[in-house]
């Protein structure tokens, strides 16, 4: 109170201050934490590129030894991609592929495969640690991430 009796605003610009930067830190960690999740979502998506590649270019063994002789495929034939053939490559890739050691666990995910015999369809999916919560909250603090890649085996004619 001033020597009039009436209130002062000391202490006001304080708690406006404080106010304003537990709002700063706040959007400053939200931003953080996005940022993060996008950048395993990216590099996860380079993965599921890599690996979508690599299927498209494999052959399924059995269909081209079982359905076609062994002679291998005509000039007017192409040996088409199967489910099974996908999910095989796309494992085979993740085992043998050097991925990202920030994306943990990285699991095939459905759809997984070929739906036309020519295109290899693949789902991974991992979960994204938001590294500012993780101090509060411990696992929790943790969203799935699930990306899909395709690619195109060539097709003859």
């Amino acid at each position: 109170m001033n020597r009039a009796g009436r209130p002062t605003d000391e202490g006001q610009t304080t708690l406006l201050l404080l106010g304003y930067t537990l709002i700063a830190l706040s959007l400053i960690l939200t931003a953080a934490s996005a940022t993060s999740v996008h950048l395993v979502r990216h590099r996860l998506l380079a993965v599921a590129d890599a690996a979508a590649l690599d299927a498209a270019d494999a052959v399924d063994r059995y269909r081209f030894y079982a359905e076609l002789g062994g002679a291998g495929p005509g000039p007017d034939e192409v040996v088409a991609l199967t489910t099974d053939s996908v999910r095989s490559s796309v494992a085979t890739y993740l085992v043998t592929a050097p991925v990202a050691p920030e994306l943990g666990d990285v699991v095939v995910a459905d759809p997984t495969g070929s739906p036309d015999g020519f295109t290899a369809q693949v789902t991974l999916s991992t979960w994204a640690r938001l590294p500012f919560l993780a101090a509060v909250l411990g696992d929790r603090a943790e969203i799935p991430v699930t990306v899909s890649a395709r690619a195109r085996a060539a097709q003859s004619g």
